[in-house]
């Protein structure tokens, strides 16, 4: 009796390991794909590239125009800090507006974070800053963003964004 017992409460103890695994696994790639799935398309530029510093493995290193900000007026930002950018709509591309500590009321904007704050701006992050590529993409890329190029974002109502694709301008 106590053998089966045993054997029971071992079975139970693998099957919730194995499904606690896949639930996280699960919860990991809803959460990234979830901006794909529903966000609002929208492009913004790339600033332009040094090619000999673009590829490490196969993919680019992107920078934008946002990715470094003055520090909002009558906040004190810090390192790990959230910070929200308001896009505006400027022709075919999107702009970043002023930088805040909340949220905005209407999307979109990019919710970023902090890495660092020097000289009276922000160095922000979010998680857009690198495009897989295979290896002929690549080369055919690293011509093409020297002066600058397109990323085409996915942006949910509360910022989270995804790239969709990198394209010359």
């Amino acid at each position: 009796m106590r053998h089966r017992l045993n054997r029971s409460l071992l079975r139970t103890g693998l099957i919730a390991a194995v499904l606690a695994q896949l639930a996280v696994l699960g919860g990991l790639f809803v959460h990234s794909q979830y901006p794909l799935w529903v966000g609002r398309e929208v492009r913004v530029a790339t600033l332009p590239v040094d090619p000999r510093d673009l590829f490490r493995g196969q993919y680019v290193r992107l920078n934008y125009g946002f990715s470094r900000l003055p520090i909002p007026d009558m906040e004190l930002p810090r390192g790990g800090d959230d910070v929200y950018v308001p896009l505006e709509r400027e022709g075919d591309l999107w702009r970043a507006g002023r930088a805040q500590l909340r949220p905005p009321t209407r999307p979109p904007f990019l919710h970023g974070t902090i890495l660092r704050v020097a000289g009276g701006e922000m160095v922000v992050r979010y998680g857009i800053e690198a495009w897989f590529a295979p290896p002929d993409d690549a080369l055919r890329l690293e011509a093409d963003l020297r002066d600058g190029g397109v990323a085409r974002l996915k942006v949910t109502a509360d910022g989270r964004a995804a790239l969709v694709a990198v394209e010359a301008p």
